[in-house]
Order: C-alpha cells, then sequence, then structure tokens
C-alpha cells in the first residue's frame, strides 16, 4: 500500500514537517540529539530534524518513502540515515535521545510492541513527540485508516508511557492540512513524555 501511495511524484503528505512537531522543537530547543522517527514515510520530519542540527535516523517500510526522503534530504542539503523495515520486527538499537511518531498507525499488538522498545530505548531525560488519529476520527473522515483498531485512545498512551513523565498528553480536535491525505478537523491524542533522568 504504501510503495503505492509514495510512487506518485509530488508528496502526498507535503514537504513541511507536521506543525505539532515544530511547535513542540520549539519549546525543547536546539540542543542537538540522536533522533529516532518512526514511520517516517517521505522524510518531511526526518529532513526537518536533520536541518535543525539533530542526528536523524528514520525507519519505514517504504522503499518509495524512502527514495523521496532521500531526495528530499539531498535538496535540502541534510544527511539522512532511513532504513526500510516492518516495524512488525524491527528491533530498536542503542538509545535515543528523541523519538518522533506521527501519524504512524499500526495494528494494537504491533503497536503495544513498539511502544514497550520506545520505553526501552528512551535515553534518561530523552523526550517522545507522538500524535495520531484517535477513534473518533472516524468520524469526521478528514485521514488516517478506516479500521478502529488502529487508532490510538488517550488511555492507551497513558497506559504504554506510565513510567514517563508526560508534558502534554491530550486529545483534542485542531485543523490539520498535511498534504492531499491530511486535510480538515481531525481527532487526535497528542503527547510529549519524558524518561526521568538518573540520580
Amino acid at each position: 500500500m504504501w510503495d503505492e501511495r509514495f510512487s506518485d511524484s509530488i508528496y502526498v503528505y507535503g514537504c513541511e514537517p507536521s506543525q505539532f512537531l515544530v511547535e513542540q522543537m520549539q519549546l525543547l530547543g536546539n540542543q542537538s540529539r540522536r533522533v529516532l522517527t518512526l514511520g517516517e514515510g517521505e522524510g518531511r520530519n526526518g529532513v526537518y530534524l536533520a536541518r535543525l542540527g539533530h542526528e536523524v535516523h528514520a525507519v519505514d517500510g517504504s522503499v518509495a518513502g524512502q527514495s523521496k526522503a532521500l531526495n528530499l534530504a539531498e535538496a535540502q542539503h541534510v544527511s539522512l540515515d532511513y532504513s526500510v523495515a516492518d516495524l512488525a520486527d524491527y528491533q530498536f538499537e542503542g538509545q535515543y535521545d528523541l523519538m518522533v511518531m506521527i501519524f504512524c498507525h499500526l495494528p494494537l499488538a504491533i503497536r503495544t510492541k513498539v511502544h514497550q522498545q520506545m520505553c526501552e530505548h528512551l535515553a534518561p531525560g530523552g523526550v517522545i513527540i507522538y500524535q495520531a488519529y484517535s477513534p473518533w476520527q472516524l468520524q469526521l473522515g478528514t485521514g488516517g485508516p478506516k479500521k478502529r483498531e488502529m487508532l490510538v485512545e488517550l488511555s492507551e498512551l497513558e497506559q504504554d508511557f506510565s513510567a514517563l513523565n508526560f508534558m502534554t498528553c491530550r486529545q483534542l480536535q485542531k485543523k490539520i492540512v498535511e498534504g492531499i491525505y491530511h486535510t480538515g478537523m481531525a481527532d487526535v491524542v497528542e503527547m510529549v513524555a519524558q524518561r526521568p533522568l538518573l540520580h
């Protein structure tokens, strides 16, 4: 599905980064970080983070997405380390100062496993920035999966990331215009959470 969607010459989710990501990065400051982006797609978020001076490792299951992301990185004169991998099988390595998961929708069992690995591989003081459609998005139809299982409940985030300190954890409706598949009022969950520092 994703190779087919990303095979078009246009960037179907646009070349600009997620507005939520931009807002959160402005709050976090410019300290250089080792970053992991999950479900990176065509590169809009990873390239943005690389432009800020971060060391970015992107993961996605689409070869076509990887190709467009690397082209975007080259056009913007930054480097992007991009792995093509199925998140159902992907094994995290090392620790990251920042993890980004924006509109990366997975079946529940896989999502739970990914959330667990995110917690395990987040460095002390590290931050997760997470945005996804909630089940109420099905009533709006302005983007996202059509299967309820693929959508994320706020209570799921609160449970799966309970070991972290929540800076933001909310469900809200907001206007999102990010490419041709994310346009209009949307019902989303948003989380920013930090792993406590070791003492």
